[in-house]
């Protein structure tokens, strides 16, 4: 490895070949959908339940939603892409528990920027 950098370097490369052909997106939703696929094995394991494709199709939809809007929003805060990618596969594996933590942080920070009262029917 050039100058001792070890998966550093590698790591670099890899994000160069990711940034420089456009797969930038398409790896975080799919980070994101492996995160929902994980989620959804666990639950079935704790369950008990019968594998339904269509339920796991369901959760790759949540899932990938929850990644790509994690993403928009760490790169908005300027985090590097490893943390990104990290939490945009947290996201997925959280599904819809993540759509509903970023539902309130941008009501929270709405109200914050232009007033108004928090909702009453915020009961999900």
């Amino acid at each position: 490895m050039p100058d001792g950098q070890g998966g550093n370097w590698l790591f670099a490369r890899i994000m160069e070949f990711v940034h420089t052909t456009g797969l930038t997106y398409i790896w975080l939703v799919g980070l994101a959908i492996w995160g929902g696929t994980a989620s959804y094995l666990a639950r079935l394991r704790r369950s008990q339940a019968a594998f339904s494709f269509a339920e796991l199709l369901g959760e790759w939809t949540i899932s990938g939603f929850a990644g790509i809007i994690t993403a928009y929003l760490c790169t908005w805060a300027g985090f590097p892409a490893p943390v990104t990618f990290a939490f945009a596969g947290i996201a997925g594996h959280m599904g819809g528990r993540a759509i509903s933590l970023i539902e309130q942080g941008v009501e929270s920070w709405v109200r914050s920027k232009f007033g108004g009262k928090a909702r009453e029917d915020h009961a999900e």
